[in-house]
């Protein structure tokens, strides 16, 4: 028996390649004769980077930055020959912002835009791939462009203040000092949502909560990048309000749309193809995936989603923290089952912390039914 494990990280709690190896724990425990190929997947969010530096043979560097709320950090990137290779969460994450003081009107991706900076001082990259998934930020990715140079100002000529807030403020964009790679690199976006900027689909309204906003906040920030969409294109003459893909990490593809030509690409796919994937579900029995929780999401341009579509026959097993009914039913109608990881009462914080013994436990109860034979009617 051939099983691809490809699980997607589970969010604030076990990178991809931890989970993916608690996984093959359980299963080789129950089923040792089996053929495991440890493949851990990333649709644009948490292990983008480290995916691909394993798959293409490349290497980490470090730099020294700021988190979203202004604090200082080194955060890691990836050198891939002459591209690199960067995790908006690295430096602009919401698992480094304390629960207390997740504020999007507050948090800023700032710190992106100087890693950034700093990667192309020290590789003069030609290609930029940049993964912007889990990102604690709603401010249009307008911090990352202060520090590429691009100046955001009010009716006064004053910079506007970095966060969600002072987005309402800008007046006007100014490019005239913007850094000389937003226009000699090439820059891929890797995103897994096709939601746009704006409207009920759109950056502040779906993702803003899970960032601490409140619905005061949402309509503050949802005017902000209203606001943000109609002075970039007063600039450029690029609309991006309802650009699919502009709403993910809270706006940032809008401003390196218009502002750098950024292409906006499915960040499953980059991966995907950098790891030979197609060749690896068509040697698969069985493909046992993963992620923090199974709901409509994972079905909008996930590693789940995408991975139920491709694999031969549905034949895909989903562990989950949490699975909600409309995630399993979406699941069900692509011929694949879930499994939750909790199987008793506790709570959220308990659950996370215990998350690499509990999917090795779930993997194994999965592996203890795949061993059985069909029992004859």
């Amino acid at each position: 028996m051939r099983i691809l494990i490809a699980p997607d990280t589970f969010k604030e709690s076990l990178p991809a390649a931890e989970a993916a190896r608690a996984i093959a724990r359980g299963l080789q425990s129950a089923l040792p004769e089996a053929l495991l190929d440890v493949c851990p997947l990333s649709d644009g969010g948490e292990g983008f980077v480290e995916t691909l530096v394993q798959a293409s043979g490349g290497r980490l560097d470090h730099a020294s930055t700021t988190d979203a709320l202004g604090r200082p950090i080194t955060a890691a990137f990836g050198v891939l020959g002459d591209t690199v290779a960067i995790e908006l969460s690295a430096a602009a994450g919401l698992a480094q912002v304390p629960p207390d003081r997740r504020n999007p009107l507050d948090t800023t991706t700032y710190g992106v835009g100087t890693l950034i900076a700093e990667a192309y001082a020290r590789h003069a990259f030609r290609t930029l791939l940049l993964a912007v998934g889990g990102s604690a930020t709603v401010d249009g990715g307008a911090g990352l462009l202060e520090a590429l140079g691009v100046r955001f100002l009010d009716v006064s000529g004053a910079p506007v203040p970095r966060g969600g807030a002072g987005l309402r403020r800008i007046s006007r964009i100014d490019p005239s000092d913007a850094h000389p790679l937003l226009k000699e690199a090439r820059i891929r976006i890797a995103v897994d949502v096709s939601n746009p900027l704006l409207g009920p689909r759109g950056a502040a309204p779906v993702y803003g909560p899970q960032k601490g906003a409140t619905p005061e906040d949402v309509r503050e920030l949802e005017a902000g990048l209203a606001n943000l969409a109609d002075r970039l294109a007063a600039e450029t003459g690029i609309r991006v309000h309802d650009l699919p893909g502009t709403g993910a990490a809270g706006g940032v593809p809008a401003g390196l749309v218009s502002l750098a030509g950024t292409q906006l690409e499915p960040g499953f796919d980059l991966v995907a193809e950098a790891l030979g994937l197609e060749a690896k579900l068509k040697a698969a029995d069985w493909v046992i995936t993963g992620e923090g929780q199974l709901d409509r999401s994972s079905f909008e341009g996930k590693v789940v989603g995408r991975l139920s579509e491709r694999s031969p026959e549905g034949r895909v097993i989903v562990i989950a923290g949490r699975v909600t009914p409309e995630g399993e039913a979406l699941l069900e109608e692509r011929g694949g089952a879930a499994f939750s990881l909790v199987r008793e009462p506790m709570t959220r914080e308990s659950a996370m912390g215990q998350a690499a013994s509990l999917l090795e436990r779930t993997a194994r109860s999965i592996a203890l039914l795949l061993r059985k034979p069909p029992t004859a009617p």
